[in-house]
């Protein structure tokens, strides 16, 4: 199938740069401002914050830097991704996300798009105003800065050149994507396996960038402790309250709590604690993303290159802002068969011989519509989620064209990730018309078609009302005034885009406003 071993750590990598602790025993903590997660909000709210007092920032998984990448997809996929829910009560969706220091930004594929303007006035109109001002953009120019987002280093690569003609010949539109990378990015082969982890440090994860800068104003990052409850007393946040995989007890007293533990475990956190407004665990966005598969006579090697570095923005405004965008993404065998369903032992082993000839068109659905996050009896997450009509037809509409745009760039094959199959061989086998009415029988419901949530957001959404929102302007809790919410979680509705920018400047202004108010 012409799939590389792994190349086993880099000799030349350097030591890790950040010294967490990992504690095996009963410890207690005391400091201003606890940070529960280390992901994209976690690390630019402990960054801010650790410049204007004590923080500790907590995570539940471990810390794995340059020299530990390399081991392959199994590795990271056990090391560098949480562990769960792993998908929707419903099955309709695989979850996918980050569950180490740095949480997803380790694992992303780079990509670093700004809030929409569109989507800045939709979050504003919530009641959250400052989206729309000069606040949020200036905190949209900080994010950008601190990760060194460029342009230069965006070059084609095999599956993006599949992306870019065929768009091209449909006379759609194709841009390129800004990166958080640096001079040191390859984008070749070493780039392509990046979503298990930068062997080169190029990739300017939370732990080469925020995480670094709070260490260095001092702030203690704690690793392996898994958080259970915010802990209240009369009405006001004293601290938290966790345990090691080994079950010894974490404590840790602070002034305030900044909750960025991701949009499943955000919820769940809040409700674990005793929070009971009705939003917390509304609302909830997964941008349902699925593939259009081609397979072409020269090969295509879809593990190299730069991670994404092409967009097509043709369907993105399908109604009222929403529809579906087309990117690329590497494919590795694991990753391949998590949207391709199971049609049996002979078509798995066909499509992977035909791996090194086979470059996939992401369809990414802004969705309208949302899930839940709600809590079983053990206070664990439980995520429901099914994809309304209206987004199906939009995602219909996205598998359609992505089929149609590889068409367009010469696919000898083409197949969607749909139970039943919808297939064609242009110019052999079923014109376009057929593929389209298979896809749209053979359904976008559960256990139809191949999906995965690879941007998790809007269970806490920041608004002007306790009656529609989980929290206020500030990302702060209706019923305690100092828990502080940091996140994906915050989102008033999808993003549209690849979210990490817009979470990191979300968290660095709800921080700075939480550091305002503590002085």
């Amino acid at each position: 199938m012409g799939y590389p071993a792994p190349p086993g750590a880099l000799a030349s990598a350097p030591k890790p740069a950040l010294t967490p602790l990992r504690p095996s025993e009963a410890t207690t903590y005391d400091c201003d401002v606890v940070v529960i997660g280390s992901g994209a909000g976690g690390g630019a709210a402990a960054a801010v914050l650790a410049e204007g007092g004590l923080v500790v920032v907590l995570e539940r998984g471990g810390y794995y830097d340059d020299a530990d990448f390399g081991t392959g997809e199994l590795d990271g996929l056990l090391n560098l991704y949480a562990p769960g829910p792993t998908a929707t009560a419903e099955g309709q969706l695989t979850l996918v996300a980050g569950g180490c220091l740095g949480g997803g930004t380790v694992v992303n594929w780079s990509t670093s798009l700004r809030t929409p303007d569109d989507v800045r006035a939709e979050w504003a109109g919530l009641g959250a105003t400052q989206f729309a001002d000069e606040e949020f953009g200036d905190a949209l120019d900080a994010v950008e800065r601190r990760l060194g987002v460029t342009y230069d280093r965006s070059p084609l690569s095999a599956r993006d050149d599949v992306l870019a003609r065929g768009v091209a010949a449909l006379g759609w539109d194709i841009a390129e994507l800004p990166r958080n990378v640096t001079d040191a990015c390859d984008a070749g082969i070493e780039c392509g396996h990046r979503g298990y982890g930068c062997r080169l440090g190029a990739k300017q994860s939370a732990t080469k960038t925020w995480l670094a800068d709070a260490a260095e104003h001092g702030a203690r990052l704690v690793v392996g402790v898994d958080v259970r409850a915010v802990e209240v007393g009369n009405g006001r946040a004293e601290g938290v309250r966790a345990v090691t995989a080994d079950g010894a007890e974490i404590r840790v007293r602070a002034r305030a709590v900044v909750v960025a533990a991701g949009a499943i475990q955000t919820p769940a956190l809040l409700r674990r604690s005793g929070l009971r407004n009705k939003n917390i665990g509304k609302y909830l966005r997964l941008h349902p993303a699925s593939a259009v598969f081609g397979t072409f006579d020269d090969e295509v090697p879809p593990w190299e290159g730069g991670l994404q570095t092409r967009i097509s923005r043709k369907h993105s405004d399908l109604s009222d802002g929403y529809g579906v965008i087309y990117e690329t993404g590497p494919l590795h065998p694991g990753m391949l068969v998590g949207f391709m369903n199971w049609r049996g032992a002979q078509q798995h082993r066909s499509a992977m011989l035909d791996l090194a000839r086979t470059a996939a068109v992401g369809v990414i659905t802004r969705d309208r519509d949302h899930g839940t996050v709600t809590v079983d009896g053990s206070g664990e997450a439980i995520v429901k989620y099914t994809l309304s009509k209206r987004d199906a037809a939009h995602m219909h509409t996205g598998i359609v064209g992505a089929a149609r745009i590889l068409e367009a760039a010469g696919a000898k094959r083409i197949f969607s990730g749909h139970q039943l199959g919808a297939e064609y061989e242009p110019g052999v086998r079923g014109p376009h018309a057929e593929f389209a009415a298979s896809a749209e029988a053979a359904g976008y419901g559960p256990a139809q078609c191949g999906m995965g949530a690879l941007h998790i957001m809007g269970s806490a959404r920041m608004g002007g009302s306790r009656e529609d929102c989980a929290v206020d302007p500030d990302g702060v809790t209706w019923e305690v005034p100092d828990i502080v919410i940091a996140d994906a979680s915050c989102f008033p509705t999808a993003s549209g885009v690849n979210p990490m920018v817009s979470i990191e400047a979300i968290a660095y202004m709800n921080a700075k406003r939480l550091l305002a108010r503590m002085k």
